[in-house]
């Protein structure tokens, strides 16, 4: 690497990356671990918490506060998903291009409109909050993924994936139980309801965050400061290790690159396979308070958002553990299975029983929520893992994660109030039904990944070789190989 910071074309000599020394690696390894993860972790949960935090202002009255009828909730939820889907592939393209200290601007901005949310008044109101909060939650999960692809090999991504969204998921959605139920106990403070509560208070915590972090936050492995030069040209070479065809470890944007990032198998297979794991995560993470209540009719709204918390818990440290089987292994489609033998299961105990079997159908919930949280990494890391050069991987994030919203979409309409008397049975029938397909999707992309992968060893591939531009064919090169 020159002085400027440059990177040279030693660094995708074969030799030096045979020459990578194992222990350095792991140093380096242990280094990004302490400094990139829980920054980008804590990040996340801030949003995740601020996100889901409409759940349990639901709960603690909010619509009727504001004047909401029959689907006012649904649409405005809705708002939220619509603009994070068409925001987030240009979005994921600006981070790439101007770098990562606009994530921390993000949580800084979303913050401030979640503090807003405390203030309004009407559905328009709701509705233009909602929008808002889409807006600046679009570059943060792409930004977030992308980062994580400039520092991790292919084969330690999806752990570090799990990590940051099961962190955030699982304790923000345990925290925000604890604080929502705590606020809900104090009652009102001054003029404020306690639904105005949780908004302003999470809104200060999460834009509070941002400020503090924002000196901290990594740059590009190529410019950061939290390493040494060494470090930083190691963190580079192992970039060229995982694809040593390439030439430029962080090639310009082209169209190219662009329409492989989105129109290729895994990338599509992996986006339907996310839109299943966030129908459940979504649905469940805005509504569980909304079908514990149906579960439980006669416990207290603290009583529900303290039942919230264990599920919350309980799912994040089971799906770390399967992100964990990942890395271990070597093997994507095994876990994404378990994930959706979680979720048919629990689906089907709430469609086979009725109210009262309480004690079920709250076991049910755990494993939904299980196996949600299961499929987020697992597919999540299984799109990233597979996606090569640097503009495909930047894309298939976006991709993956901003088109995965249709099935947050979905999740908020799947649980409709007119159909709490039944126990939400249409809801629970149209997650089943997504489940299975999951295990379908799933099935079908191993069995593409490995005939692709044999018949590269077989020499069908070689012609790719023949035509130009042999530095960006990445994940097409007939030497890449697919990890499934």
């Amino acid at each position: 690497m020159s002085e400027k910071g440059t990177p040279t074309s030693s660094l995708a000599s074969p030799a030096e990356i045979i020459a990578l020394d194992p222990k350095a690696e792991a140093k380096l390894r242990r280094k990004l671990d302490f400094l990139v993860l829980p920054i980008v972790s804590i990040s996340y949960t801030f949003l995740f918490l601020d996100r889901g935090n409409i759940g349990n202002a639901k709960a603690a009255g909010l619509e009727k506060a504001i004047g909401l009828h029959t689907f006012d909730f649904n649409i405005g939820t809705c708002l939220f998903y619509l603009i994070f889907i068409l925001c987030e592939i240009p979005c994921a393209l600006l981070v790439k291009r101007f770098g990562f200290w606009i994530i921390p601007v993000s949580v800084f901005s979303f913050g401030i409109v979640t503090m807003a949310s405390a203030f309004i008044h009407n559905r328009a109101g709701f509705y233009a909050t909602r929008i808002a909060l889409g807006l600046t939650e679009s570059f943060a999960l792409p930004g977030i993924n992308y980062l994580l692809t400039r520092y991790y090999r292919r084969s330690e991504l999806t752990s570090r994936i799990g990590c940051f969204l099961l962190v955030a998921a699982g304790s923000s959605g345990a925290f925000g139980g604890l604080l929502a139920a705590g606020l809900l106990r104090l009652g009102k403070i001054g003029n404020r309801s306690s639904w105005q509560n949780i908004f302003l208070v999470e809104g200060i915590i999460t834009a509070g965050f941002a400020i503090v972090s924002f000196p901290f936050f990594p740059a590009d492995p190529m410019k950061t400061r939290m390493l040494t030069e060494e470090e930083r040209q190691l963190a580079i070479a192992r970039i060229y290790a995982d694809q040593p065809e390439i030439k430029d470890p962080k090639e310009s944007i082209n169209r190219t690159l662009i329409k492989r990032g989105i129109f290729n198998p895994t990338t599509m297979a992996c986006t339907w396979l996310f839109i299943v794991g966030n129908s459940s995560v979504q649905g469940l993470g805005i509504f569980l308070p909304s079908i514990l209540q149906v579960n439980y009719p006669d416990a207290s709204t603290i009583r529900i958002q303290i039942l919230v918390v264990p599920i919350y818990i309980t799912a994040g440290i089971i799906a770390l553990f399967m992100t964990i089987g990942c890395i271990k292994t070597r093997r994507h489609f095994p876990f994404a299975l378990f994930a959706g033998a979680c979720t048919i299961a629990g689906y089907s105990i709430w469609i086979a029983t009725d109210s009262t079997f309480a004690k079920a159908r709250y076991a049910a919930c755990f494993l939904n929520m299980t196996g949600g949280f299961t499929t987020g990494p697992v597919v999540l890391g299984w799109a990233a893992s597979n996606a090569s050069p640097d503009t495909v991987r930047a894309m298939v994030g976006a991709v993956v994660t901003g088109f995965g919203g249709f099935g947050s979409i979905a999740g908020v309409w799947a649980y409709v109030q007119t159909d709490a008397v039944t126990g939400y049975h249409k809801g629970n029938a149209f997650n089943l039904s997504m489940s299975a397909s999951l295990i379908v999707v799933t099935l079908g992309l191993f069995a593409y990944q490995w005939y692709e992968n044999k018949r590269r060893e077989q020499g069908y591939r070689d012609y790719r070789l023949e035509k130009g531009g042999i530095d960006q064919l990445g994940s097409l090169h007939p030497s890449y190989r697919y990890v499934y």
